[in-house]
């Protein structure tokens, strides 16, 4: 028999925090809007366990996946650090949790609290397992358009309603004696509110999870957990906004995921397999003319520094001079071809397949992989780190900022190549194969 647990805890962290997602702030937090949480599933059946944990947070480091994967191994014989899958809703209203360039201090103190915070989720959902029957469903439901616009011959950050976008929501049901608990998934970035916000927030994942917990709370041990998908080109309908709207996009998503989960078909299959495969992502060359960025942000640095005394005026220019810096030494070793790696993970419950991606991805990747899938296959983006931006080949020739400036805020230095599609969807395709789901209809 299939039995599954859950738990929750709050990471809401302190008043003053450096906050992520954003250049521009003028301060650390200056008030909690609303709590943030880690929440974790855990299923088991005859042939293994794994683990799915959600966290309200904008990134975690791959480094800090790897603590959380061993400690919350440590709660159940059996499973496998490679089974549990560490997923980020990717909140840009939630503290800083990745050195992001140019915004503050990561505070590791908080990070630790996280960890341990995973850890007991872990305890407590082992600790209350119980027979499950899950259900699957799809929710129609679209609250954010595609992003990459086309203007005045560039592609820049606005509203492109040809664009693709996924309008839908995938949505799992776990049922057990103690209650229930609902798994979706939408693709969309979590930036309804700007960097003018100063408040921590779930945004609009944490409304949802709470017009879905209100709608179905007749039992205390029901829960809601949200899972970010392909949303790298993806952004709400309003952004730069209000708590308002950030409520009303959540309660419009909340809404769609209940109706979809009183009308779930039951997933049969009680196997459970976990599996994951590391690639090797080629880079772009450094830019040209690294010597002359290094020179240019030096003078803007010290233009800032000149007319501009707080020094959160001045974190976007030192941001500047660190990348350029970075950008010459690898300019400088010609010899060197380094990779960057990237995860992908798959964990397998009976028909049910969770697909993680280590990044911001496109929402084609989504769209193309569950196209012409016989069995329930959900991209899970933000998953176990986050290397950046992971364009489809095709967006690298429209350029934009997702494939030309963004990558200078990550702790990376160079851009993935435009290779890695293939690289990517190939390693996904071996990936599926080796867990046994179904990929054509």
């Amino acid at each position: 028999m299939l039995q599954a647990g859950w738990a929750q805890r709050d990471i809401t962290p302190h008043v003053g925090v450096h906050m992520g997602g954003y250049w521009g702030r003028r301060s650390g937090a200056t008030a909690i809007h609303d709590p943030l949480s880690a929440k974790l599933v855990v299923w088991q059946g005859p042939t293994g366990a794994v683990a799915l944990v959600s966290l309200d947070l904008v990134a975690i480091s791959a480094e800090r996946v790897v603590r959380i994967r061993e400690e919350v191994s440590t709660a159940m014989a059996g499973l496998d650090e490679q089974a549990v899958m560490v997923c980020c809703s990717h909140t840009h209203a939630g503290p800083l949790t990745l050195a992001f360039r140019g915004m503050g201090e990561v505070d590791e103190d908080y990070l630790d609290h996280i960890c341990a915070a995973v850890q007991a989720c872990a305890f407590e959902a082992v600790k209350h397992m119980e027979d499950a029957q899950l259900g699957y469903a799809r929710a129609p439901v679209q609250i954010g358009l595609n992003r990459r616009q086309a203007r005045s011959g560039a592609v820049v950050i606005g509203e492109n309603p040809e664009g693709p976008v996924v309008a839908y929501a995938h949505v799992v049901s776990v049922q057990t004696a103690r209650g229930r608990c609902i798994l979706f998934q939408h693709a969309c970035h979590p930036v309804v509110l700007g960097n003018d916000n100063h408040e921590i927030s779930a945004e609009f994942p944490g409304a949802a999870c709470a017009e879905i917990e209100a709608r179905t709370g007749d039992l205390a041990g029901n829960l809601a957990l949200f899972i970010n998908g392909a949303a790298g080109d993806i952004n709400p309908r309003r952004t730069g906004s209000t708590f308002d709207d950030v409520a009303s996009l959540g309660q419009e998503l909340g809404a769609a995921v209940v109706a979809a989960a009183a009308n779930t078909r039951p997933l049969s299959g009680i196997s459970i397999s976990a599996g994951t495969r590391r690639l090797d992502l080629p880079l772009l060359p450094p830019p040209t003319g690294a010597k002359a960025a290094v020179d240019h942000a030096l003078q803007a640095l010290k233009v800032a520094a000149k007319s501009m005394g707080n020094l959160w005026d001045q974190r976007v220019a030192r941001a500047g001079l660190e990348w350029s810096q970075a950008c010459l030494k690898a300019a400088q070793a010609p010899d060197a071809d380094p990779s960057q790696s990237f995860e992908i993970q798959g964990l397998r419950i009976g028909e049910l397949t969770w697909l993680g991606m280590e990044g911001e991805i496109f929402v084609r990747y989504q769209l193309d992989m569950e196209s012409n899938t016989a069995e329930p296959i959900i991209l899970c983006g933000y998953a176990n780190g986050c290397i950046g931006y992971v364009p489809t080949q095709q967006d690298y020739a429209l350029g934009g900022y997702e494939v030309d400036e963004a990558y200078k805020v990550y702790p990376s230095v160079r851009m993935i190549a435009p290779q890695s599609d293939g690289i990517i969807r190939h390693g996904v395709a071996q990936l599926l194969r080796e867990l046994g789901a179904a990929t054509s209809r």
